[in-house]
């Protein structure tokens, strides 16, 4: 299944992560130009490829107008008194203020100037289900419950027919970035459909199980009140293969259950924490002023 694939891919994307780690922790203190002095072999078979490309940009001849714009938006005084600007952004970072910029300073500066254009998507997040004689619908948001879901920012649409005995499940959801992404974009996703064949279809509810069962790790289950507006997705061991890509999937020590809820609240918290992200990485002397002065409008 899709969701399947996603998670083997997410897995192996966090193993080549931890053995990145080491050579980030390396030539993190490198300048550009000791970058540049690495011998190009050495340079692209261990270095980065964040830190090449902060080195690129620090070695051209517009460098200095680039970060100072940068620094602006973040409300230091980039292009007004551009020394003092990066000594100020260096103190926020918890380094020395030196004055040059280091290859992981400017990776930094560039992902927080990207988070000031990160502003909340349109995104669906409507709530509904409908069950008549030969067709029942439900959209909403999928949370898994005891667990961090991998994308609380997500839509789900699931369609079931009596007569064709099937019901389709559609799911589109958002990657927000993190410190750790190249870009500070959002990325929207869209999963192939998943089909499932109906097992029971009563007065106020539906079964469904998988239509390809196959040999898969897991197998996973829907079960959908009308009545009582509950509607689970439930993912079981299948006792198949759970290896893909050099990695393998733990076995559930129980049934994960999910469960489509209206998630417009979730969602709304979800970008309220990403906009918060944002403003936490403006210079902080900008930022001391912004909750003084909130702070007094508050106590009027």
């Amino acid at each position: 299944m899709k969701s399947l694939s996603i998670l083997f891919m997410s897995l192996f994307v966090v193993t080549l992560a931890l053995a990145e780690e080491k050579a980030v922790q390396k030539y993190r203190n490198y300048t550009p130009q000791q970058i540049n002095n690495i011998p190009e072999k050495e340079r692209s078979s261990t270095v980065p490829i964040m830190y090449i490309w902060a080195a690129q940009r620090g070695l051209s001849v517009d460098s200095e107008l680039l970060f100072g714009m940068q620094l602006n938006r973040l409300m230091y005084p980039g292009l007004h008194d551009y020394k003092a600007a990066v000594k100020a952004f260096q103190a926020d970072l918890g380094d020395k203020p030196t004055g040059v910029l280091t290859v992981w300073q400017i990776h930094n500066l560039e992902q927080r100037s990207e988070m000031q254009g990160l502003s909340r998507l349109i995104f669906p997040d409507q709530f509904s289900s409908l069950k008549i004689d030969d067709i029942a619908s439900i959209q909403g948001t999928m949370i898994i419950i005891d667990e961090q879901i991998a994308w609380p920012i997500n839509h789900i649409k699931v369609i079931c027919y009596k007569g064709q005995n099937y019901c389709r499940l559609d799911q589109i959801q958002v990657s927000v970035p993190d410190d750790k992404s190249f870009s500070q974009n959002y990325v929207i996703q869209e999963n192939s459909p998943e089909y499932y064949n109906v097992s029971r279809w009563g007065q106020d509810s539906i079964d469904a199980e998988p239509r390809e069962t196959g040999t898969g790790c897991r197998t996973t289950s829907m079960n959908l009140n009308f009545k009582t507006k509950e509607f689970y997705y439930i993912t079981r061991n299948a006792g198949g293969n759970c290896e893909a890509l050099g990695v393998t999937l733990p076995k559930l020590p129980k049934p994960r259950i999910a469960q489509i809820v209206d998630g417009s609240n979730i969602i709304r918290e979800e970008f309220a924490k990403v906009q918060k992200a944002a403003y936490d990485v403006l210079a902080s002397d900008f930022r001391k002023k912004v909750d003084k002065l909130i702070t007094k409008e508050e106590k009027k």
